[in-house]
């Protein structure tokens, strides 16, 4: 294994895990909007002091549900926030031997954007909040809604 080997997966996760978190929020856009709610999509959102942090210690995309009203279906939450799930299906196809797998075949390179993907395809604490909580989530937003 030689330092340019090294260094290309470095390089090779770190970008791997910045766009599958760009596409990891695109999924909840994408069900949110498949169910009719509103949303907001922030790229590189500031904090909540105002401050936005580039690079890699600060959010690259967020997605935030606006104008969930009450009786919406708390499940269309759920399903948006479990969406990235979705993400592992390349990594299922080449578990099958439909795709090629770039682990078995010891490649530095394609282990690493396996494993930047898959962190990607987990679901964020928030997500898993939204999947237990989501009928108080639509309580909370609709009741700071205006009429």
């Amino acid at each position: 294994m030689s330092s340019v080997e090294l260094v290309a997966a470095g390089v090779t996760l770190v970008v791997t895990v910045a766009l599958g978190t760009v596409v990891h929020e695109g999924s909840h856009a994408l069900a949110l909007r498949a169910f009719g709610v509103p949303y907001e999509l922030s790229w590189l959102p500031a904090t909540a002091d105002g401050e936005t942090y580039h690079g890699l210690f600060g959010a690259l995309a967020s997605v935030r549900p606006l104008g969930v009203r009450q009786g919406s279906a708390p499940w269309s939450l759920r399903i948006a926030a479990m969406m990235p799930l979705c993400m592992s299906v390349p990594v299922v196809l080449m578990l099958a031997g439909v795709l090629p797998d770039p682990v078995a075949s010891g490649n530095l390179v394609g282990t690493a954007a396996v494993i930047g993907w898959l962190a990607c395809a987990l679901p964020s604490p928030q997500d898993f909040s939204i999947l237990w909580y989501a009928d108080r989530a639509i309580r909370a937003q609709g009741d700071s809604l205006p009429s």
